[in-house]
């Protein structure tokens, strides 16, 4: 770590003026090959994208897709999945208030942030390596290329099915000519400093190489009210947040003297260290219905601000078990290696190979209250390992007929240890629990594509996918006394068949017009969170009782129509998608107040409607200049949900009656048997806003000879959306509009120097994309009296501001 910071900090780094020609935008000169997969001439402002696994312009792809070039990622130095989803209308990304490291949703699909070991609805593809693990939010993006947002059910093309969509992120390849850049700023709110430098080229005639390594420190932007405890954690309003952050990632490629064979290989690295937080991230009451938190001494002032309370635990605690050592904290280390093989069997054949390695490793300890009373608090160790391989032939016929087919293995590993505490009289240990689970994924798929003329093309696809999972259980009520306890169905078995059928109608080469039938699928579980997991109806744990910890699969069906285009001689572009999509099982995260966890249990059903349009315009009377807009409107409803109640929810509220299921008709709930619920069907899902607005511009130009500059701005509007599963009425997110804008001066045509203003956020909207409701708050649950609970969130970024300096080798005149 220390020689990888003093190379950053010391390493003189130059880039050519030059991009890459793979840069996710314009291609100025592209090769004869890529011109013919596309079948059209690639002009001015066409997107290439790879949402098919071949080269395509993005108006030529029958899927609803938003993508963000290279370029439009620099513009507001993106480098997250949270800042990539203020720019993409319908995806909603947050921290978790747990373990489970965050969410993603999109249209409102998204598994929640129950457990570690969810798989996410919406799954992460970075190189074409599937990670569908939330912890991947916690990790920083870097020299992308592009990234492509792939909306609805994917099941052909991605190695692993998903039933919500796809985020592929492309990294940056080497280009023919040598390129280098060092990148440094200085964020001022959160006291961030930062580095990064890359270095690309050619080695050989055959051989390119490329590394980027990425440094960054930070104090952070909320301030911790938490009473502190010498030498533990800092003084009253001290700034907290703090983070230290590290990534680097090589690339080696390889190219054959007749370019029949083409290797990729990539090796990731990223890391994460804070302090002053533990898991459940910058939780704060954000609602408090009497006025003031119910949990004392009180310690919030109950608003939505860049105050939160996060205090040491007691220091009995520590006795307990080794892992509750510490102030609060969080640290991750996240590893990616990725190899892609290509080989031309044939002129018209083509085998690829595609295999990743995956491993997180991640620790962290918080108390989890939010308030200056430590009544409860865990520690988690998480482990996650996996191997992946794709094996795909493709043909690229003459004919009328093509087609690609397929197989997709996985192999993985999680082993998850978690000490759970509460200190409501004295500090003591409620359980600690190990859990190890395996999961071993099949696949095979295939798609034939038929051009019935140069205009009509008709692609039929499927995948049949075979998934076992398998997960043993630990317990233990003191650190020398584990002992294993019986789970029911500790193996469970899922399979699937997901269709893809789409037809293509090209009236001309600017003209797209396209409708799908698709399914997806993602595996079921285990819940392996920590907390008293339910026994019967007692919530005795550690009991060793046998109890059953799985959920079931989901899976989604329906369609979507589309057209896409450009008009007014490719000066404008557009895209318009009308979707529907039912789903079956949908996997959601609910707080469980009796057995004081979080879960997965699964919706009876759901459906998912709505309507997309966006559009560019680049007027070539005005050069330089884009405009760009787009606005969603998506419906998303339960249609069948009987789902848990929210602390405080009373009878009269809805709360009153019991989860379906054989053992347990609908019947109202009781002292003795006080797991109730309420009927959810027709509730809007967590996280799926009706309304998504965004507009921006950009514009360039050279003032003279030596010197040019850029503005842009861009907004997103979202509209209000539940926050929680359990749709408490005061658990919701207001609609909220966020503002970015960039202005920067450079030195000409090759940018050998550049001097960047940025502002994120710039209006200072603080918004929650994840919350639930304060433990210890709330009562009588499921009567006719009850005290509604106090409301819990966790606040996106607020307002920040960059001031960054890019410098690139032509500077010494390598061009």
């Amino acid at each position: 770590m220390r020689q990888a910071k003093a190379f950053l900090l010391t390493a003189v780094m130059w880039t050519a003026g030059a991009q890459s020609a793979w840069a996710g935008q314009v291609d100025p000169a592209p090769p004869a090959d890529r011109v013919q997969a596309t079948g059209q001439e690639i002009a001015t402002g066409d997107i290439i994208v790879t949402a098919r696994k071949r080269d395509e312009r993005l108006m030529d792809v029958p899927v609803a897709i938003s993508a963000l070039s290279g370029e439009a990622l620099d513009r507001y130095a993106t480098s997250s999945l949270t800042a990539i989803s203020e720019r993409v209308p319908q995806l909603v990304i947050g921290e978790s208030t747990n373990q489970a490291g965050g969410s993603i949703n999109l249209r409102g699909i998204g598994a929640g942030l129950a457990n570690p070991s969810t798989e996410q609805a919406v799954t992460l593809n970075l190189d074409g390596i599937p990670i569908s693990y939330g912890n991947a939010v916690r990790l920083g993006q870097f020299d992308l290329q592009r990234v492509e947002v792939l909306k609805g059910p994917q099941s052909l093309f991605y190695g692993k099915n998903s039933p919500g969509g796809i985020i592929s992120l492309i990294s940056a390849d080497p280009g023919a000519s040598f390129e280098a850049r060092l990148r440094t700023g200085y964020e001022f709110a959160a006291d961030q400093r930062f580095v990064e430098g890359i270095v690309s080229g050619p080695l050989s005639d055959n051989v390119g190489a490329r590394v980027v390594a990425y440094y960054s420190k930070e104090d952070g932007w909320f301030r911790n009210l938490g009473v502190p405890v010498s030498g533990r954690t800092p003084g009253a309003s001290s700034k907290s947040n703090n983070a230290e952050d590290f990534f680097i990632r090589g690339t080696l490629t390889f190219r054959s003297a007749n370019d029949a064979l083409r290797v990729k290989l990539k090796v990731n690295h990223g890391q994460r260290d804070r302090d002053g937080f533990g898991p459940g991230g910058v939780g704060q009451a954000v609602f408090c219905p009497s006025g003031a938190s119910q949990v004392a001494p009180v310690s919030t002032d109950c608003k939505l601000n860049r105050y939160y309370t996060e205090v040491a635990l007691p220091p009995g605690v520590a006795a307990l078990h080794p892992s509750l050592e510490g102030p609060s904290h969080i640290k991750s280390r996240q590893f990616l290696a990725s190899g892609s093989i290509d080989y031309d069997l044939a002129d018209t054949i083509t085998l690829t190979s595609v295999s990743g390695f995956y491993r997180l490793q991640e620790d962290g300890l918080g108390s989890f209250t939010s308030v200056n009373d430590p009544r409860t608090g865990a520690s988690l160790d998480l482990k996650i390992e996996g191997i992946s391989q794709e094996l795909r032939l493709s043909s690229d016929l003459d004919g009328p007929l093509n087609f690609t087919v397929g197989g997709f293995y996985q192999d993985g590993k999680l082993t998850v240890g978690q000490a759970f505490f509460t200190n409501i009289a004295a500090p003591a240990l409620v359980a600690a629990t190990f859990y190890d689970q395996n999961t071993q994924a099949y696949s095979l798929f295939g798609q034939a594509r038929y051009e019935f003329s140069d205009r009509l093309e008709l692609a039929v696809g499927a995948r049949q996918s075979w998934e076992e999972k398998h997960l043993k259980g630990t317990v233990a009520t003191t650190p020398t006394n584990a002992s294993p306890f019986l789970i029911l169905n500790p193996n469970r078995k899922y399979d699937d068949f997901s269709p893809d059928v789409t037809l293509t109608y090209k009236p001309t080469s600017d003209l797209t017009v396209y409708g799908a039938y698709r399914e997806g699928f993602t595996s079921g579980g285990f819940n392996t969170t920590p907390g008293p997991l339910r026994t019967g109806a007692t919530g005795a744990f550690p009991s060793i009782a046998a109890r059953d910890l799985s959920f079931e699969q989901m899976s989604a069906k329906g369609g979507e129509i589309g057209i896409k285009g450009n008009l007014a001689d490719r000066q404008v572009q557009f895209d318009l998608v009308g979707y529907r999509y039912d789903y079956d099982g949908l996997q959601l995260s609910r707080w469980d107040e009796v057995a004081f966890t979080q879960r997965v249990q699964n919706a009876g059903s759901a459906r998912v409607q709505g309507v997309e349009f966006s559009t560019t315009v680049r007027p070539r009377s005005v050069e330089g200049l884009e405009l760009r807009g787009a606005v969603a409107y998506n419906d998303a409803k339960y249609r069948d949900f009987i789902g848990g109640c929210y602390a405080g929810q009373s009878v009269t509220a809805g709360c009153n009656l019991l989860p379906r299921n054989p053992a347990s008709p609908a019947t109202a709930g009781s002292a003795a048997n006080p797991y109730n619920g309420q009927d959810q069907s027709g509730q809007q899902l967590a996280r799926a806003p009706k309304w998504s607005l965004a507009g921006g511009l950009s514009y360039e130009r050279e003032f003279s000879s030596g010197l040019g500059g850029s503005l842009a701005f861009d907004t997103l509007y979202t509209s209000s959306y539940a926050t929680q599963t359990e749709a408490h009425p005061l658990a919701r997110q207001r609609g909220y509009w966020l503002l970015n804008g960039s202005l920067s001066i450079f030195s000409g045509e090759t940018k050998s120097w550049e001097l960047a203003l940025i502002g994120r956020n710039l209006t200072n909207k603080l918004y929650t994309a994840t919350g639930g409701t304060l433990a210890f708050t709330g009562s009588g649950t499921g009567t006719a009296s009850t005290t509604q609970a106090d409301i819990l969130g966790i606040a996106g970024p607020p307002r920040s501001v960059f001031l960054q300096l890019t410098l690139r080798s032509s500077l010494l005149g390598n061009r």
